[in-house]
């Protein structure tokens, strides 16, 4: 039974050591980071909906887009593709 309560007495020595020593080498001053702002959203003019590329399925701006008649596409080369169908 003593061993153990040497034992016991060993560890809590320790354990207040360890913690004396990691309080007298932790920072106390730290200051809490500020959080940044969020930046905000991009205002969306009407003509920024988005479209659906018939040839790849592609979403994207309408006013990026590249257009025949009422058909949107995506890049010219999806426009070849379904012009030469």
């Amino acid at each position: 039974m003593r061993f153990f309560i040497r034992i016991l007495i060993v560890f809590m020595v320790i354990s207040a050591l360890l913690s004396l020593i990691r309080s007298a080498f932790s920072v106390t001053t730290a200051t809490p980071r500020r959080r940044e702002p969020e930046p905000e959203p991009e205002k969306r003019s009407e003509s920024s909906h988005l479209v659906k590329d018939p040839v790849c399925g592609t979403y994207i701006p309408e006013n990026t887009a590249h257009r025949v008649e009422n058909v949107f596409f995506c890049s010219d080369e999806c426009k070849r593709k379904y012009l030469a169908r």
